[in-house]
């Protein structure tokens, strides 16, 4: 992306976390460039390219090239917008996503005043208790994505931050979240470190914490569960079912908003 050229992108907002899309090609160069700029417009960025397999819609790269639940969401919503789906109507979009491998079904609905999405996360693939610092944290581990769960927590903001950054000394995932959880009120609180942009944001709804948190409770379950799971920009719904004694599939749900396209120009 040469000095002068803009960058076209849109602002969506998936359960409160605000993400920015960028619909134009950006080169790997550029894109920390124009992720530090458009960072104060949002929560997380993520890039739109075309589908490198038969059968995706297009291909969603975030910032840190990690895994985002809402952001496929927002993203397939744009896409479905795009298409022309009316108020009532419903379709899958099938969406490459960093961090995951295959295709992400995410099913969208056109409603009144919003899209009411639901995507079916990948699936942790460990979980561990383990000690950090003087705390007492469970870890699951997602593709390119841990979540340190801290129960029953309730941290000062610069003691949250430098605990995370501490533990991204620790675990080497591309993005590492740590995720205060109030059992009584179902709350969780998601603080969240990017490695490859160098960001830590506190998120009003993080749909991979979300799966996180559903992953872990569900383990006491028995992997069948339904919960609705509140944070600081909404309530996202998780359910996980189970197969022969094994978990198979965890789909979230949520709501998104789109806002306007607009244009960045580079400054570079």
């Amino acid at each position: 992306m040469t000095s002068g050229k803009k960058a076209r992108y849109v602002r969506l907002d998936p359960t409160g976390n605000i993400t920015c899309l960028v619909l134009d090609p950006v080169s790997w160069a550029d894109r920390p460039r124009i992720t530090d700029r458009l960072m104060d417009r949002c929560e997380q960025v993520g890039y739109l390219l075309p589908a490198g397999e038969s059968g995706a819609k297009a291909r969603l790269e975030m910032m840190g090239g990690e895994f985002c639940g809402n952001a496929s969401m927002a993203a397939a919503a744009w896409l479905a917008g795009e298409s022309g789906l009316k108020k009532g109507e419903e379709t899958v979009i099938p969406l490459e996503v960093s961090g995951a491998e295959g295709i992400i079904s995410c099913l969208v609905r056109r409603e009144p005043d919003a899209w009411r999405g639901t995507v079916s996360m990948p699936l942790p693939y460990g979980m561990e208790e383990t000690e950090l610092e003087d705390r007492r944290v469970t870890a699951v581990f997602l593709p390119g994505m841990t979540h340190l769960i801290l129960p029953e927590g309730s941290l000062e903001k610069e003691r949250a931050e430098e605990l995370l950054r501490k533990a991204a000394l620790r675990f080497s995932a591309p993005a590492l979240g740590l995720l205060q959880w109030d059992g009584g009120r179902e709350y969780m609180t998601p603080l969240v470190y990017v490695r490859g942009s160098e960001t830590m944001v506190w998120e009003t709804a993080c749909g991979s914490g979300t799966t996180a948190i559903a992953f872990w409770l569900a383990s006491k379950a028995g992997y069948s569960l339904k919960a609705r799971i509140r944070q600081p920009g909404g309530t996202m719904e998780a359910e996980s079912e189970a197969r022969e004694g094994a978990l198979r599939e965890i789909r979230l749900t949520g709501t998104v908003r789109i806002g306007e396209t607009a244009f960045l120009e580079d400054e570079g």
